[in-house]
């Protein structure tokens, strides 16, 4: 397995809602992965530590971050995987080294966080892809262990990332091992998906997640053609 970058997750929690396809249609430059017939958005805080380029230990600058990415699902080649409508941290130096070498929509953030034994507080502040600032107050709060839920599944165990570049489709591969995870319960969520993303307002959450931490490696980005 080649990989370039290391990095261990945790605290990650899955906020999932089902939308109707048309809702994505036109953002998405891939055709969508659907779940019972709808779409799926993902806004997915998480914490990062540990990160590594291979052959090289972390460095304390850069090893450590909070990180919130809005995402949906697509299937390239019939190959599912994941596209990336923003990620966004509060370090601009792993911003500019994710854009560069991994050609991912990285953009500055200012985030924070509140963690105990089962209660999760995330504060975000912003800017969306309209220029429009967002604040964002998150709270939840961590249930019991997750076993042979399928959606869970479906959201959770994808392997692949796909981007469109000067348009070219490539594709990124992550590895790591099977999700676990417990239910989450969302006691507060103020400012939300609409805001930061730009989209109109979205209700009715779908199950939601919290991961237990996870040890990630990354392989290099590929170009892949598309078959008719």
């Amino acid at each position: 397995m080649k990989w370039t970058i290391e990095q261990r997750w945790s605290h990650a929690l899955f906020l999932n809602w089902k939308v109707p396809s048309e809702f994505l249609a036109n953002q998405v430059p891939f055709p969508l992965d659907l779940h019972e017939g709808q779409a799926v958005l993902s806004l997915v805080p998480f914490y990062m530590d540990q990160i590594r380029f291979r052959g090289l230990p972390a460095v304390p600058a850069f090893s450590r971050l909070w990180e919130i990415n809005l995402r949906t699902y697509v299937r390239v080649n019939g190959v599912p995987g994941i596209f990336f409508f923003t990620l966004e941290t509060p370090h601009h130096l792993g911003n500019f080294i994710a854009r560069s070498f991994f050609h991912l929509p990285y953009r500055h953030a200012r985030l924070s966080a509140n963690m105990g034994d089962r209660h999760y507080e995330v504060r975000g502040k912003g800017k969306n892809n309209q220029g429009d600032a967002y604040l964002l107050h998150l709270e939840a709060e961590a249930g019991a262990p997750v076993e042979h839920n399928p959606f869970q599944k479906w959201v959770t165990e994808r392997y692949h990332l796909f981007l469109s570049k000067r348009g070219q489709t490539m594709r990124g591969d992550v590895h790591h091992e099977p999700w676990k995870v417990r239910t989450a319960k969302i006691n507060q969520l103020a400012g939300g998906i609409s805001i930061l993303s730009g989209f109109p307002a979205i209700q009715n959450l779908s199950p939601c997640f919290i991961g237990d931490p996870l040890r990630v490696r990354f392989s290099p980005f590929v170009r892949v053609d598309l078959k008719p």
